[in-house]
């Protein structure tokens, strides 16, 4: 550990938000993450702890520094990885969330490795049997949680209803009282999709935690009619990324245009703050490994939201 995050006993007078950002395995160098990170405004109480290999320790002032041996890169097998590298940025910064010394960790780096050993070092909420990603999407109304988008590409009909019960749960803490849930499907007719989907349509249709909205098709996500959009992992990641890039086209389209520009600036993904890894018992943000340090930016932002907030024991007290 460098300049390590113990407390001073000044600083135990006040709540200390920590926030651990993972400097390692994605697009960006370190230096150029330190520096956006630098960029932020943050209340006195706020702190952010930067975990990384030895050689970025000089150049991480005025953040405290944690220094994690070992990196985990995005070809590696996750699993494989996580025996290997058992003091990886990915581990540690898990770790001292579960040991309470962050109240948050982001980090763009290997999704399988990162979502894998936040299950194994802080555990599901009681009840829940895979954690998922969940993001956050613009539509012409209220932004929508979609979940999953990446973790879990194969799933059961009760993996989708455990996912739309964290999501409208999710949707809870924001402020959203009664939240309407959609299933990602080809079609509206109950009788479409895979048998997963059709068994899962019917058990949504009971639940009482919320209001079953039925199949929703991708054209009309973005309408905005309903608060959260379940589907597996492997759909949900190609839905994501197919949005993204589509926003992407309009924004290269309109680049000259400043007014144009400003309206729909929005839509880019770098402001949205990354997925969180839903349904453990802690808040781990996961960017993209292409994240923009803009990107990074918003992620930490929205991590400290969700900490400010107790967004842990909110969603926990909402699951029960």
């Amino acid at each position: 550990m460098g300049k390590g995050i113990e407390m001073t006993e000044k600083a135990k007078t006040i709540a200390k938000i920590r926030i651990g950002v993972d400097l390692m395995g994605n697009d960006n160098s370190p230096i150029l993450l330190l520096d956006a990170l630098r960029e932020l405004s943050l209340d006195d109480n706020v702190e952010i702890i930067a975990i990384g290999t030895s050689e970025f320790e000089k150049n991480s002032s005025p953040f405290s520094y944690v220094i994690a041996p070992e990196v985990i890169g995005m070809e590696e097998h996750p699993l494989l990885a996580l025996r290997k590298k058992r003091n990886s940025s990915i581990s540690t910064g898990l770790r001292l969330v579960k040991e309470g010394k962050l109240n948050a960790y982001v980090s763009a780096g290997n999704t399988g490795a990162l979502v894998s050993s936040a299950k194994m070092i802080l555990s599901t909420l009681p009840g829940i049997l895979r954690p998922c990603l969940l993001a956050l999407m613009p539509t012409k109304k209220n932004p929508v949680a979609v979940l999953d988008v990446g973790a879990n590409v194969q799933v059961r009909a009760d993996h989708l209803v455990q996912f739309a019960l964290i999501g409208a749960a999710f949707q809870k803490t924001r402020g959203v009282a009664d939240p309407s849930v959609g299933l990602l499907n080809i079609g509206s007719e109950a009788v479409k999709g895979t048998s997963e989907l059709r068994v899962a349509y019917h058990k949504l249709q009971e639940m009482n935690s919320f209001r079953f909205a039925g199949n929703i098709e991708g054209k009309t996500v973005f309408d905005g009619d309903v608060d959260v959009l379940v589907t597996d992992g492997f759909t949900g990641n190609v839905f994501l990324k197919t949005a993204e890039g589509i926003a992407s086209l309009i924004l290269d389209r309109i680049q000259g245009n400043s007014t144009e520009l400003k309206k729909f600036k929005s839509l880019h993904y770098a402001e949205y703050p990354g997925a969180l890894i839903a349904g453990v018992k802690g808040i781990v943000i996961k960017c993209h490994g292409y994240s923009t340090p803009k990107g990074f930016k918003n992620a930490v932002l929205g991590a400290i939201d969700l900490a400010k907030m107790g967004f842990v024991q909110k969603l926990l007290n909402d699951l029960i």
